[in-house]
């Protein structure tokens, strides 16, 4: 009798185990794959560091041409306007994930224009929840006006005026879940937001102008065709006078 009553008692436990293990799998069906990884391999237990962003298409109407910038970070490479998310409210929330800010050592240093940047580490077993958390686009920025103005207006010296109202239309989301970064000695999930800038008909005017700039070495930013950007570097004269930074080919919806 009581090994029939163990039986029925472990075979109900079973039920209750493959009962709430199915109920995960279709609560994360589309992304198994990361539920899968972050749950069942050895990234469950270690640090994960995300960077969360926005890319800006920004295209010369009528051209295949783009308008790039010189990276704050990496100085010796073009890159599209944008950068990293701002949390808002504090990481307070991110405590019960494991949250660890990023560092000079293995990550971006901490200062005054990256608080509150969303890059930072987790544990892997936590790496859907925040992807959720981002995606509900609760207690973050979700506008694209802030690069634009820091980058362009501010750095660059376009015309505040022209550029005051600004119009954006969300291309698509590129993910890079736990690739292994021998940089940051760690695995990441980076997700790039890519956004194009609509501009009015005096906005294109005034990008349209930037086509006749002369491209030298050590330009803040410089206007490259498609090409270039598949190509990841800037010719001019048979020298090399830029090289891109690989993301850029999100904005050609290259992966």
């Amino acid at each position: 009798m009581a090994e029939t009553i163990l039986a029925a008692l472990g075979m109900a436990a079973g039920k209750v185990i493959v009962k709430k293990a199915t109920e995960k799998l279709l609560d994360n069906k589309d992304n198994i794959y990361t539920y899968l990884q972050s749950n069942f391999t050895k990234i469950k237990d270690e640090d994960v560091r995300f960077s969360l962003s926005y890319l800006i298409r920004i295209k010369i109407p009528g051209t295949s041409k783009f308008l790039l910038v010189r990276g704050h970070r990496i100085k010796d490479q073009l890159q599209p306007v944008g950068g990293v998310y701002k949390k808002l409210n504090g990481f307070a929330e991110f405590e019960k994930w494991g949250y660890k800010e990023d560092c000079g050592a293995n990550g971006i240093k901490l200062d005054d224009i990256s608080k509150d940047d969303l890059r930072f580490r987790v544990k892997g077993k936590n790496a859907l929840d925040v992807i959720k958390w981002f995606e509900s686009r609760k207690d973050r920025e979700t506008t694209y006006e802030r690069e634009f103005n820091e980058e362009l207006i501010a750095d660059h010296g376009f015309d505040k005026d022209i550029f005051y109202t600004k119009s954006f239309r969300e291309v698509q989301k590129v993910m890079k879940v736990f690739g292994y970064s021998t940089f940051h000695q760690c695995y990441e999930v980076l997700i790039y937001n890519i956004v194009e800038f609509l501009p009015t008909p005096e906005q294109e005017a005034e990008l349209k102008k930037l086509l006749g700039n002369p491209r030298k070495l050590g330009d803040d930013f410089m206007i490259v065709d498609i090409s270039e950007i598949e190509r990841l570097f800037v010719m001019e004269n048979e020298e090399q006078i830029a090289k891109i930074g690989a993301h850029t080919k999100y904005l050609i919806n290259e992966k």
